[in-house]
């Protein structure tokens, strides 16, 4: 039955860039993820966007499991499943990330059937399960197929008068048909984070555009505190692309969660007299009448 929900899902599977994507939101993104994953060549970077090919796509998958912002909707559909185990493939490679979104979704094994995972393979593999270890899960293994599953011509061909692709469909294994939104790593590991945001405070002055382009809402002002929590960081770079200052940085890590809270002050604007907030309590300016040039007319005047 695999050889024909493959074949079906392959003919209705069109992926699509939804509006969570950097390129479409900030004029200053940098992220290519999806691009740099795509091996037939089916996406093309615009000056304000990616755009996906249809007549190239293969919808194989590779851009909507890399995109860290799970901005593109469809499915993989070179992945195959059988019960708890990845069935290996020579054709594509999956990412640290895949598997390991895989093994919380109850992936325990990756079968081969005549031939050994390639050393490609092995090498993610390899990579997944020491990340693995560093969230206090048990490694995926390598198991070899016992047979092969073979479908037949008379079956395929009542499958599909009994059916056809909706019934196909529904026989699929669920658990493996994820979202856009399924593929952030962080909403499985809620007790970890993989990256920690830093701010230089000598250089950051909390213009919060870095707020405004975080779908994760990782920067947050709480009373007298700029809140960071890393563990929602996906590593998008939306908030280093923006950053005026450079003042952000992401470091790759795995750790327990720990959200940092750095001192901020409240400051009343000399010059357009709102409230600003600011890390150095002798500034006197918010950062829009800094970055004004003296012969500009305030706009709150």
């Amino acid at each position: 039955m695999s050889l024909l929900l493959k074949w079906l899902e392959s003919m209705h599977e069109d992926l699509r860039i939804t509006n969570n994507c950097s390129r479409k939101r900030n004029i200053r993104s940098t992220c290519s993820l999806c691009f740099e994953s795509c091996n037939s060549s089916a996406l093309a970077i615009n000056p304000h966007s990616i755009e996906i090919d249809p007549e190239r796509c293969t919808s194989c998958g590779e851009c909507l499991i890399n995109c860290p912002l799970s901005a593109i909707e469809g499915i993989a559909v070179t992945r195959e499943f059988e019960k708890n185990s990845l069935l290996y493939k020579d054709d594509f490679i999956p990412t640290e990330k895949e598997l390991m979104i895989y093994k919380k979704r109850g992936l325990n094994s990756i079968t081969f059937n005549s031939a050994p995972l390639n050393q490609a393979w092995k090498i993610v593999l390899d990579e997944t399960n020491r990340m693995l270890s560093q969230v206090d899960q048990s490694p995926i293994e390598v198991v070899q197929s016992e047979f092969d599953e073979k479908l037949s011509r008379r079956t395929l061909f009542t499958s599909l008068q009994s059916g056809g692709k909706k019934l196909a469909k529904s026989m699929a294994p669920a658990s493996w048909k994820m979202e856009a939104n399924e593929w952030n790593l962080a909403n499985y590991f809620p007790e970890y984070q993989f990256y920690t945001v830093e701010m230089d405070k000598n250089k950051c002055t909390l213009c919060k555009a870095c707020f405004t382009f975080c779908l994760q809402e990782v920067f947050h002002i709480k009373e007298i505190f700029l809140h960071i929590e890393s563990e929602k960081c996906v590593n998008c770079t939306d908030c280093t692309d923006i950053c005026p200052e450079d003042a952000i940085q992401i470091k790759t890590k795995i750790k327990k969660k720990s959200d940092l809270n750095e001192p901020i002050h409240t400051m009343k604007c000399q010059d357009c007299g709102r409230f600003f907030h600011s890390f150095q309590a002798e500034r006197n300016k918010c950062p829009i009448c800094i970055n004004r040039a003296p012969d500009w007319l305030s706009p709150y005047q």
